[in-house]
């Protein structure tokens, strides 16, 4: 051995001697300085979980879910808080005994060191974690999420391939983010609403948007509902809170600009990014978005969303609505048309003597599915000859026009309406019409209907509910109304209906819905107002109301106004001594004299959204059968209203001004059927207080009539013992502080918030109320009761719903023996039962739960089964299962007996936080076993049983699951998981055992098929080294969405033990892999795999990846392979590409161009490259032919100036990013961030490139200090920014201008300039500048800017 070797040697062990001694040294020496660290870490974190800690209270103040990780986020911190103080109070102790703190003690010092450095880690990470919470707090799913609404498949339908077509057009056009608006424009009746239904549900079924809002505009819109219903859709159920229609505006734009920020912000980890979708339906002209809250620029251009419209007419989606696409619906093709006849009629079209008629039949329709689907109603029931008769009609109109031709085909099918019942249809029919909205409200028509005499006047107001449902289902089967599909209780009317009701069924009994375009009423002809009987102004905008309308024959007049101080004149109605029903919306009504004086004969009178002045004067309305003032700022219902004896029905729902009702008035009420007190008054006077000086509830026991009460009663101490309830069959009464978010299901619901103290349950009236409720919550059982079934002396038979919360006197739900069966109950939800053992303590019979569908069991830390076997068998049509943070929870199903269990109806399995629980089922067996080569011992599987199968499951989701070694092995029951659609795996690592070492057992593919999975997300799981056998990956040929985030052991994603098809997932649409340290690659099989679906490829945090992708002919570099091997056309269809590419990574390894195999590349996000991905990714970035958005991020840009051509300027200036500039000739957005080494952005030549560009956002790069640098060239260019709409300059602290050149810069279209945090920025620019449509300029103020008049 020569002596240089000996050397080696000798320095090599020195350093493994000398380093750690010299580490372990420094842990003495330096303990003072880990001290002070330590304590800096600590107050830091405090602060941070103070401000949580007051987030969560606000958030559980406002009713809303705080979000289970930020709630384990707290107790992680609060524990680490504590231990650290403790470490830090130890320490000093110590260094005051050793020689009273003069010398240190070496070996307390080192201890102390060594703990403080991983506390300090602790507290850092978790700092780091709370950073990236974006919000602490949520309701329910917006009603628009298409993960959270469960739509129904989407297939493009047979009979109208031309339909198909242009929804596919349609879809694509949404996609393109060149479009942000895209319309639907053909004549009514041709199915442009249908059409955007198929959309939506396609847009859900392939999750190409976030969340979709649906609104209908109509001819005349009500901003406010048009509001409520993209709220809906956004899940903002603030918005119910404001009635101001310009305030709901601003929390829709705030809502909608936050989305917009959090793209912009998405790089910083702070929030995923939202795509929005908002439907507006029905537009007659244009819509001011911005009087509705959706952000917009100029010519409508929206921020934060997308919108999809129909109208019958091309320039108002191109002229007043700025469409980027639009298309027209045709009328369908003959073959269509006659399918879809065929399809309503029936087999009879294919019989003599009808099949002679069909062609014939269809010619009078002009391909319209409306008038196709309204003739084949009329022949559906009708003979041959009744064939020829209606088509002789027809014939006599064959010169019309065809409106004609539509009203002549409805006048057929409302001729169908013959005798008393017809009456009746064709009465309801009008007063549809009448209320001049597109979707009528079932209430209102109830309530007109009563005033307006439709109905015999001896019925009740339930009979009157009852008949009406059944008039409305024979118009829906007759096509002149249209049912909603997301809601049975909602019903449409179409145009041409209304249509033909105003302007030929109604001739004898002339009706007005007045237009936008009528101006104002005053300039009406007078002889159509005098001989009108009904008149709508359905959100007319109106300045004011004239001082009388001559309509002495008026019946019915309606008044929708979004002008909230549109005032009523004094002798407005006076003419009007035949009225019946008055309905006036958010309108001033000023003291007497009163403007009903002369109203003898109402019947109706609704006050919606109104300011009162004074009450009292309804008295005078003797006949006043319906009275509402819901929404109304009233403070007091005086005593004259008792004088409405002939009053059936008081709305005081959402009064919440309502502080008093004057006593005896409600019991004066005495033929009152229905009262409805929601969210109203609640002060009610206790029984013995005298004299009362309110209302007392003891008053509703005189009103023998009423049978529905909504009603609220914050004191329980002042219900009467004898409360009449027994006559109650609707009700909805809420006693005690009731959670004010939860979800209602029933028409018979009580809910009940206990005092502890409180003796409510005994009293006579609850326990009526109990016997007959549907839909019950009870919160605050905190005494004597351990079982929810001895609650009820009459038992539970027709209970459905049952919800208990906080309750800690139960220990459980029925408790055998017991008289009480739960036969009808469908939903059971238990939460923070913190002494619940069992649902059921003992065998119970087997009609108990014979109908439950719902199981949801949370926060019962002292259960440690969820069902015996013998119990689960009881339950056969169980859909719903979720178990959350209930800590003993050891398994869902305990085995009591011998035998199998089918959950054949089980469609959702839900199980979070449960530390302790190892299997789903266990019979005290030794548990089935996996083995692997990696594993020493068995692996125990979750689903490891033969008891229980799961032949319906669809959805999957298990987090927080600690104790689990393998999900499943390859003894699951075959029939199981056959319909598995979406799984989630998430936090199974939480305590970092590193339990969960696999998904799938190898050979689980010869017992089960996943071959309806179509998403699979799996998060924070170490242990998992890849997630699919090949075995397995190839049944996946419907998977559509895979993400895996945080798997720090993962090397590849299949696991190679077999081949795998090219196609591997066929139908993969976007595939996302977050931070996943150790993966190397997808599959390290040597074949290319296509991936011919995918649309959206995002990966972050992968530090072993050194090539991005490759081909297989191409030679690699030794110890390096691709993360993908693909061929030509691997990624046919592509287009949205984000990737973190750590510094080193090379993008595209290879002779080919990149952009060969990445054509439709629309959004390309980079992070971190610089010297060593530089060539690779710029090389690919040119070649990007369909490049619309470029975003970079965290990057050293300033190495790109090595492969700069030489005409861009001279080299050692060059810390540009021109690189890119072939791409940018179609670019619509650049966003650059975090790039410290950039200087200057472009050279004026460059920037002249930029023809499409719409927005350009650059911040937080420090050395930037211009964005268009003076390169030189011939004086007097001028610089065009054709397309630039939108500009923000943030925390560029070297920033002195944007351009240095003296060129002229132009931005004809520019209207929003952002500039913050660049305090160095003296002027904008050298040359002069053209903005003529400028509308915001925002600038902190540390910028001062310099702009041209």
């Amino acid at each position: 051995m020569s002596m240089d070797s000996v050397v080696s040697i000798g320095w090599d062990v020195l350093k493994w001697v000398v380093v750690p001694v010299k580490r372990q040294f420094g842990y003495v020496i330096s303990s003072k300085s880990y001290a002070q660290d330590l304590q800096q870490e600590v107050g830091k974190l405090a602060y941070e979980a103070e401000m949580v800690h007051n987030a969560v209270e606000v958030a559980r103040n406002n009713c809303r879910n705080v979000y289970s990780h930020v709630m384990e986020w707290q107790a992680k911190a609060e524990k680490a808080l504590k231990e650290a103080g403790e470490l830090l109070g130890e320490f000093e102790k110590a260094s005051k005994r050793c020689c009273y703190g003069t010398l240190p003690d070496p070996n307390c010092r080192y201890q102390f060191s060594r703990k403080a450095k991983d506390k300090i880690e602790l507290l850092q990470g978790l700092a780091r974690e709370c950073s990236e919470f974006r919000d602490i707090s949520f309701i329910d799913p917006a009603p628009g999420n298409v993960t959270a609404a469960s739509a129904p498949s989407a297939k493009d339908d047979g009979v109208f391939e031309s339909r198909a077509s242009i929804k596919r057009k349609i879809i694509a056009a949404l996609a393109d983010n060149r479009n942000s608006v895209v319309g639907v424009h053909g004549m009514g009746g041709t199915g442009k609403s249908t059409l955007l239904e198929e959309v939506e549900r396609r847009i859900r079924e392939e999750r190409s948007f976030d969340l979709v809002a649906k609104a209908d505009v109509s001819e005349n819109p009500d901003i406010k509902r048009i509001q409520e219903e993209i709220a809906y859709g956004l899940g903002l159920s603030d918005i119910k809170q404001e009635e101001n229609v310009s305030l709901r505006a601003k929390l829709l734009r705030e809502r909608l600009e936050d989305e917009e920020r959090t793209k912009q912000e998405n790089d910083e980890g702070k929030k995923k990014k939202k795509k929005v979708l908002i439907i507006l339906d029905n537009l007659w002209k244009g819509l001011d978005l911005k009087s509705v809250g959706i952000p917009c620029g100029h010519d409508n251009k929206v921020i934060g969303c997308k919108l999809l419209l129909t109208s019958r007419f091309q320039d108002v989606l191109r002229r007043e609505m700025g469409c980027d696409r639009d298309f027209l619906l045709d009328a369908l093709k003959e073959e269509e048309a006659k399918r879809l006849f065929e399809r309503t009629v029936g087999d009879k079209v294919h019989h003599d003597p009808f099949k002679s008629l069909v062609d014939e039949a269809l010619n009078k329709c002009a391909g319209l599915p409306f008038l196709i689907i309204a003739m084949a109603n009329v022949f559906r029931d009708a003979d041959f000859r009744e064939w020829k008769d209606v088509l002789r009609q027809i014939e006599m109109s064959t010169n019309k026009g065809i409106d004609e031709k539509i009203n002549e085909m409805l006048r057929l099918s409302y001729n169908r309406f013959k005798g008393e019942d017809g009456k009746e249809v064709t009465s309801l029919l009008r007063l549809c019409v009448v209320y001049g909205v597109s979707k009528p409200s079932l209430e209102n028509l109830v309530r007109y209907g009563v005033g307006s005499r439709l109905f015999r006047e001896d019925s009740s107001m339930e009979e009157v509910r009852d008949r009406l449902s059944s008039l409305i289902q024979t118009l829906k089967a007759s096509s002149f109304l249209l049912a909603d599909e997301t809601d049975a209780d909602v019903f449409k009317i179409h145009d041409l209906v209304r249509g033909f009701v105003a302007s030929v069924a109604s001739r004898d009994d002339p009706l007005l819905v007045l237009k936008n375009h009528d101006k104002s009423v005053t300039e009406l002809p007078k002889d159509k107002l005098k001989s009108c009987t009904s008149v709508c102004f359905p959100y007319v905008d109106m300045e004011e109301l004239p001082e009388e309308l001559d309509c002495p024959e008026m019946r019915i007049f309606l008044l929708f106004t979004n002008n909230e101080s549109l005032k009523v004149p004094v002798s407005c109605f006076n003419s009007m001594r035949k009225l019946m029903v008055l309905h006036l919306s958010r309108v001033r009504l000023t003291r007497s004299p009163s403007p009903f004086q002369f109203l003898e004969n109402l019947h109706t009178l609704c006050l919606n959204d109104c300011s009162l002045e004074d009450v009292a004067m309804i008295s005078e309305l003797k006949r006043l059968c319906v009275l509402s003032f819901a929404n109304s700022k009233i403070q007091r219902l005086p005593k004259e209203i008792g004088q409405l004896v002939e009053l059936r029905l008081l709305d005081l729902n959402h009064c919440s001004k309502l502080e008093m009702i004057e006593p005896g008035v409600l019991g004066s009420l005495m033929k009152l059927e229905e009262l409805y007190m929601e969210n109203s008054f609640d002060r009610w006077n206790a029984v013995e207080q005298t004299p009362p000086t309110n209302a007392g509830l003891i008053e509703l026991n005189k009103l023998k009539n009423l049978y529905t009460l909504h009603v609220s009663i914050l004191d329980p101490s002042v219900l009467p013992e004898d409360l009449n309830v027994e006559k109650l069959t609707k009700y909805q009464i809420r006693i005690g502080d009731v959670p004010c978010q939860r979800i209602r299901n029933g028409s018979s619901i009580l809910e009940l918030t206990l005092d502890p103290i409180s003796d409510i349950l005994q009293k006579g009236c609850i326990q009526t109320l109990l016997g007959k409720t549907d839909d019950l919550f009870l919160g605050g059982l905190n005494g004597i009761e351990q079982t929810i079934c001895v609650l009820s002396q009459k038992g539970f038979s027709k209970l459905k719903h049952l919800q208990v919360k906080n309750s800690s006197s139960v220990h459980y739900v029925l408790q055998s023996p017991s008289h009480t069966e739960f036969k009808m109950l469908e939903s059971l939800l238990l939460d923070n039962l913190i002494n619940l053992e069992k649902i059921c303590n003992n065998h119970i019979s087997s009609n108990s739960f014979n109908a439950l569908k719902v199981v949801r069991v949370e926060n019962c830390n002292k259960m440690e089964v969820l069902f015996p076997l013998s119990l689960l068998r009881e339950l056969p049509q169980l859909e719903e299962m979720r178990v959350v943070e209930c800590h003993l929870m050891r398994e869902i199903v305990e085995v009591d007996d011998s035998g199998k269990v089918e959950l054949r109806n089980l469609r959702a399995l839900e199980l979070r936080d449960l530390p302790n629980i190892k299997n789903f089922v266990t019979n005290g067996t030794a548990p089935s076993s996996s083995t692997s080569n990696d594993q020493v011992g068995p692996q125990i599987a979750f689903f490891n049983g033969q008891q229980v199968a799961f032949p319906s499951l669809e959805t999957l989701r298990i987090w927080f699951v600690d104790s689990i070694d393998i999900i499943w092995d390859k003894q699951v029951v075959a029939e199981s998981f056959r319909e598995l659609k979406s799984l989630s795996i998430y936090g199974c690592d939480k305590l970092g055992l590193s339990k969960l070492k696999r998904v799938w057992d190898k050979e689980l593919h010869s017992q089960v098929k996943f071959q309806c999975l179509h998403s699979v997300t799996v998060s924070r799981c170490d242990s998992l080294t890849s997630l699919f056998p090949a075995s397995l990956a190839r049944d996946l040929m419907q998977l559509e969405e895979l993400k895996m985030n945080e798997c720090g052991g993962i090397v590849e994603l299949i696991e190679k033990e077999g081949l795998v098809p090219r196609d591997v997932f066929p139908k993969l649409t976007s595939l996302e892999l977050n931070h996943l340290p150790e993966l190397k690659c997808i599959y390290t099989g040597t074949h290319a795999l296509r991936w011919p679906a995918l649309k959206t490829l995002k990966m972050d945090g992968y530090n072993k990846v050194e090539i991005f992708a490759s081909q297989p002919e191409n030679e690699m570099p030794l110890h390096k392979q691709p993360l993908f091997l693909i061929e030509k056309g691997a990624f046919s269809n592509l287009q949205e590409l984000k990737l973190d590419l750590c510094g080193r990574m090379e993008l595209w390894h290879g002779h080919s161009h990149g952009g060969e195999f990445f054509c439709k590349v629309r959004v390309l996000e980079l992070r971190h490259f610089s010297k060593e991905s530089a060539i690779s990714t710029c090389r690919l970035v040119r070649s990007l032919a369909n490049l619309q958005e470029l975003v970079v991020r965290n990057s050293d840009i300033e190495e790109l100036s090595n492969i700069v051509e030489a005409k861009e300027g001279p080299r050692h200036e060059l810390k540009v990013i021109p690189p890119f500039s072939r791409s940018f000739q179609h670019l619509k957005t650049l966003d650059v961030s975090f790039c410290d080494g950039l200087s200057k952005m472009f050279t004026p030549t460059i920037a002249g490139n930029l023809a499409e560009l719409t927005k350009l956002r650059i911040s937080k790069c420090k050395m930037l200090t211009e964005i268009i640098c003076d390169d030189g060239g011939e004086e007097g260019l001028v610089v065009v920014f054709n397309q630039l709409k939108y500009m923000e300059l943030d925390g560029l602290t070297g920033l002195r201008f944007f351009s240095s050149s003296k060129c002229t810069l132009m931005f004809p279209l520019l209207e929003d300039v952002i500039v913050s945090g660049c305090p160095s920025m003296k002027f904008f620019s050298e040359g002069p500048i053209n903005t003529p449509k400028l509308e915001r300029l925002q600038a902190s103020t540390e910028a001062w800017l310099r702009l041209p008049e």
